[in-house]
């Protein structure tokens, strides 16, 4: 069952104009924090993920700024709740979009069960 995936999530913001190149060398980067955060907190789910779900990853756009920190907000309770790792990755010297300004959001390995109903309304990248 699709629900009950564990899956590790990324959040792009599509309103930025990055070009794929961009977009996959900051998913790499935010890929490397969780992963280190879940080993370094001995995040079970992480391993679960790992050994039984393929290291499932899901890669979904949304359009603005004011939209991104409102989904953050929701995982960033969710997360405290369910002790899952979350990261903003912000836009740095190489990219210049603008000086700090968010671009992708990653959290997980979680069940997609647990976050689908902050997430379910948001397309693949």
């Amino acid at each position: 069952m699709e629900a009950d995936k564990v899956v590790m999530i990324f959040i792009v913001r599509s309103d930025t104009k990055m070009s794929k190149g961009q977009i996959a060398s900051k998913v790499a980067d935010v890929t490397q924090y969780i992963i280190e955060e879940c080993i370094l907190r001995k995040y079970i789910t992480y391993v679960t993920w790992k050994k039984f779900h393929g290291s499932q990853k899901i890669i979904l756009k949304l359009n603005s700024q004011r939209e991104f920190y409102e989904l953050h907000s929701k995982l960033l309770e969710l997360s405290h709740e369910q002790s899952f790792p979350i990261k903003i990755v912000k836009d740095d010297q190489k990219i210049k979009i603008g000086e700090n300004i968010p671009i992708v959001l990653a959290f997980g390995p979680i069940r997609r069960s647990k976050v689908d109903h902050v997430v379910a309304h948001l397309k693949l990248l």
